[in-house]
């Protein structure tokens, strides 16, 4: 039964990511997404026997402070309502936390469940880069100066992300298909195959957060490599060649970011602007917020937009207050620790296992580079931090288990 659960987290993995429910009808109607999350639940509970151990870990005991800490604020919040009738996706969220360290507890169905990931982000950057070059869709755009406007390739029409979020999207492949690539010869041709795909669809977004990202994750590799040189020689030649060819809106909206001339500096200076005003809105409630998933209700009525906060720290400042963003910021340094614990215990202990150590660096490249990305983005309800909040703990639990650790020199 427990790998019935474990089966059942892959469906949920594949149809929450490729919407199957808005592909198919039926499985929307049925709430097929929220099926499977009680089904995998039930399961869980059920067998729990079955399931990892992951009571006692500090990670975990922040998640239920963060669930007590909402469920405690509700009155004391802006608007009640609201909060309930957002616990419904935070909850669709947090299951990914709950089920990776409850299922997930063997080296074989990490790989598994890893691959699945991999593979079907894979496919949300895919779709709409063949409709791109097929059928000239692009999904977004962006607005310049002199009322001129350039388009931006955002997710597919069934996988409702906007340009910033595929970007998110297609580094989160990038960071894990290079750390893995090196286990094997189908990982290395799998790399070499979607990298020159995933960068030019990376292009394609115009997202400015999605070029700072690349240039984390790329800094994050030279770190890592043992041919720092060459590697970085490789980097730069690819860089120069993609600048070569590169639109020229699209260099002025990367330019933007550092040059306030720049017809897209507009939007650039925005981002910052809406940073302090989110801030400024967050002292109205500055202790228990206006409660979960208002920050787009509380910059409507007493902000300057109807826009959700684009970056999480505010957004968390503004829904859940200097409490909750203590709270978050503690669970996020959790995950830091955990990832940094994995590498010191198969240091001292002598754990020979490739996978674990490489899936160990594309962790923490991928944290250091989504703490970056989120001061441009949104995720207190977003999957990743409690589904990669999960990974570390399972990381970390892993190297507990003798098959993989050695004796002692």
């Amino acid at each position: 039964m427990s790998n019935l659960g474990f089966i059942l987290y892959l469906l949920f993995i594949f149809s929450w990511f490729i919407h199957l429910t808005s592909r198919l009808t039926f499985l929307g109607n049925i709430r097929f997404d929220l099926l499977l999350i009680c089904s995998i639940f039930v399961l869980s509970l059920i067998f729990k026997e079955n399931s990892a151990k992951y009571l006692g870990k500090k990670t975990t005991n922040i998640i239920i402070t963060l669930i007590l800490y909402l469920i405690v604020t509700i009155p004391f919040v802006e608007w009640p309502g609201s909060v309930i009738n957002n616990f419904e996706n935070w909850l669709k969220s947090l299951a990914f936390y709950y089920f990776t360290v409850t299922l997930i507890n063997t080296e074989n169905r990490l790989k598994i469940f890893m691959y699945t990931f991999i593979l079907v982000q894979t496919i949300r950057v895919i779709e709409p880069l063949y409709m791109h070059v097929t059928l000239g869709y692009w999904g977004s755009y962006a607005s310049m100066q002199n009322w001129e406007y350039m388009y931006r390739l955002a997710g597919a029409p069934h996988d409702i992300i906007n340009p910033n979020g595929l970007a998110f999207v297609i580094l989160t492949v990038i960071t894990f298909v290079y750390f893995l690539s090196e286990l094997s010869v189908p990982n290395m041709i799998y790399f070499i195959m979607t990298t020159p795909a995933l960068i030019y669809a990376l292009m394609l977004t115009g997202s400015r957060s999605g070029m700072i990202g690349i240039i984390v994750i790329a800094i994050m590799i030279v770190c890592y490599s043992k041919r720092k040189l060459m590697l970085l020689g490789v980097m730069v030649t690819l860089t120069v060649i993609l600048i070569i060819n590169m639109p020229e809106a699209m260099k002025d909206r990367y330019i933007s970011i550092i040059d306030t001339s720049a017809s897209h500096s507009g939007t650039a200076e925005g981002r910052v602007s809406g940073i302090i005003d989110d801030i400024k809105l967050s002292l109205r409630r500055p202790v228990f917020g206006h409660g979960l998933g208002t920050s787009l209700e509380a910059g409507a009525n007493y902000g300057n937009r109807y826009q959700i906060s684009h970056n999480l720290y505010a957004e968390i400042l503004i829904e859940l207050g200097i409490m909750g963003l203590i709270i978050f910021i503690s669970y996020i340094w959790s995950i830091v620790i955990n990832i940094i614990n994995t590498a010191n215990k198969m240091k001292k202990m002598k754990i020979q296992n490739n996978y674990l150590l490489s899936l160990q660096k594309g962790m923490m490249t991928f944290i250091v580079m989504n703490i970056i990305f989120s001061f441009a983005s949104y995720g207190l309800s977003s999957y990743e931090w409690y589904l990669f909040g999960g990974l570390s703990v399972v990381l970390l639990r892993l190297c507990d288990m003798p098959e993989f650790t050695t004796a002692m020199a």
